[in-house]
């Protein structure tokens, strides 16, 4: 069967579609790509046309060429409808519903490149439909989109970057500057004469010579004019912009400006500098695990934090675990606790995260709880505080009128005197009620909105667990976690403003240096339950395991 494809394109602003390399140039030029790359190991790919629409919202359908597109759907002109992203084409959920609806009903595939999906299939239609709700979600799609462009404009030759040395800008394009190209030329002949950074960076100031100056684009503060470092003079010998190509990612290509630099006068500075750079001695080392749980993990005997650590085995891999903070310093005079295998624990805690995310009915009590008789209490606060209120002006009322008697009468009056410093202690008393009963208010409030952060948290960590880094992992942990509890037999995970819960270990203690988990069950009586799993974790050659019920 023959695809008939129509590729769909979407900027948000007009500056963005009037620009010649905007983000529908991009998303075009990648959908051409996929499409030749399709065409050339099946005939049956065939572009029929291109949909681009530029300064529109994603967030409903009344689109022009959106519209177009549909209209030549239901005529039979297009049978495969080709997008970067799903939010291209749509930013509503629901509004892409109906649009599944509408390919189903006329027999018509959707591909989206960045998402990989075909709705040809059911488990495509289904994820499709999930990767739609992450797009909605995502707070990196802004960046993404301009690093795309970013690339996009490298691998057209255009400069990405600002003001440089040598070059002034005349809209995003780079154009030699004669008077500073003369100082870039003799920086790299002064470096390859000396073969010194720092020589040649004292020389050159030494000379009178100094940074790019230039006006900042919205504001008329002037920048640069300063001396030259050792860092900006390397910076500036390694920068391949001066032999004429821009580059992205560590990728470079043939640039669109005039060189300044000569390649083989580069080649022989940047051969000059490899040649001198110092060797470290103690390189940096590459961090082969990441700690979810530092910060968070305590020892159970004694309250301390579990430090991280790693330790290198026979065959040289790295063992990396947890360990009492007050063990590492004083050893068993310190504390008794062993040390804890950090990929093990990390997926005890994790994996009964997780299952309390998915846990619907766990995550509406967190918010029900919350607000269980806050409402009443909060109005027979806000009554309560009132009523101080009106209390506090009636007796400022009567101090006022004291104050003016007792001025009439040259504070002779010892009666009113006395009745004058009563009303002041009343006055300061049912200030100091409101005060507390505002400070209650807070609470109650505080009390709901903790609620929300913890239902929100915990279900933006179910949709991340399986698709996020281990950093974001661990940057989102402490946002609900408030501390996470080991003992040898025992764990104990309290989140904020919620019921501590236990589950009991099953430890293997044939072990000198740490310990070996075979089992994790819940304590008997857990309150926050299994949520829908067997927490048995079982200890197996790869990790362990959850069994669902």
């Amino acid at each position: 069967m023959q695809k008939l494809c129509g590729l769909y394109a979407r900027v948000s602003t007009e500056m963005q579609a009037n620009k010649r390399d905007s983000s529908v140039d991009t998303q075009i030029s990648q959908m051409e790509s996929f499409l030749n790359y399709k065409s050339t190991s099946d005939p049956a790919w065939k572009l029929v046309k291109i949909y681009a629409e530029k300064g529109k919202s994603g967030k409903n359908i009344d689109r022009p060429e959106l519209q177009a597109l549909f209209a030549d759907i239901k005529g039979g002109k297009v049978n495969t409808v080709i997008c970067t992203k799903i939010d291209r084409i749509s930013r509503s959920l629901l509004d892409f519903y109906k649009m599944v609806d509408l390919f189903e009903k006329h027999k018509v595939e959707f591909v989206s490149l960045d998402e990989n999906f075909d709705t040809s299939t059911p488990m495509g239609k289904a994820a499709l439909k999930i990767t739609l709700v992450f797009a909605e979600l995502e707070r990196e799609q802004t960046s993404k989109r301009t690093k795309e462009k970013m690339a996009w404009r490298a691998e057209q030759g255009l400069w990405n970057g600002g003001q440089l040395l040598g070059y002034d800008l005349e809209g995003k394009k780079l154009v030699v500057n004669e008077r500073e190209s003369q100082l870039v030329k003799l920086m790299f002949e002064k470096y390859l004469e000396l073969g010194s950074v720092r020589q040649t960076v004292m020389w050159i100031n030494k000379q009178g010579y100094r940074t790019k100056e230039f006006n900042a684009n919205r504001s008329s503060i002037r920048h640069g004019g300063q001396k030259f470092s050792s860092t900006t003079l390397t910076q500036k010998l390694k920068n391949r912009v001066y032999i004429g190509e821009v580059g992205n990612k560590g990728k470079f290509y043939p640039g669109k400006h005039e060189p300044i630099i000569s390649k083989s006068l580069w080649k022989k500075v940047n051969d000059t500098i490899d040649k001198h750079a110092p060797t470290r001695k103690n390189p940096k080392r590459i961090t082969q695990h990441i700690f979810l749980l530092q910060g968070l993990l305590h020892c159970g005997w004694c309250n301390s934090f579990m430090t991280t650590k790693y330790a290198i085995g026979k065959n040289k891999t790295r063992h990396h675990y947890y360990q009492c903070t007050k063990n590492s310093h004083g050893g068993n005079d310190g504390c008794e606790m062993k040390y804890v295998p950090a990929a093990k624990i990390e997926q005890i805690v994790l994996n009964k995260i997780k299952s309390l995310s998915l846990n619907k009915e766990f995550l509406d009590q967190i918010v029900a709880k919350a607000n269980e008789g806050v409402d009443n209490q909060f109005q027979e606060i806000v009554a309560r505080k009132k009523d101080y209120e009106n209390k506090l002006i009636g007796i400022k009322g009567q101090i006022s009128n004291i104050i003016d008697i007792l001025a009439d009468k040259g504070l002779k009056d010892k009666s009113l005197g006395e009745r004058l410093n009563a009303l002041e202690e009343q006055r300061t008393q049912i200030e100091d009620t409101i005060h507390k009963i505002g400070f209650e208010l807070d609470e109650k409030k505080q009390k709901i909105y903790n609620a929300e952060v913890m239902h929100n948290s915990l279900t933006k960590f179910s949709q991340i667990y399986d698709k996020g880094t281990p950093m974001q992992i661990k940057e989102l942990l402490p946002y609900f976690v408030d501390q996470i509890t080991f003992k040898p037999d025992e764990i104990k995970i309290a989140l904020f403003d919620q019921p501590t819960d236990k589950g009991l270990f099953l430890v293997n203690h044939s072990s000198q240096s740490s310990l070996e988990f075979s089992d994790w069950l819940p304590r008997e009586g857990s309150n926050l339950g299994h949520a829908g799993y067997d927490l048995t974790c079982l200890t197996t050659g790869v990790g362990l395991s959850l069994r669902p019920v």
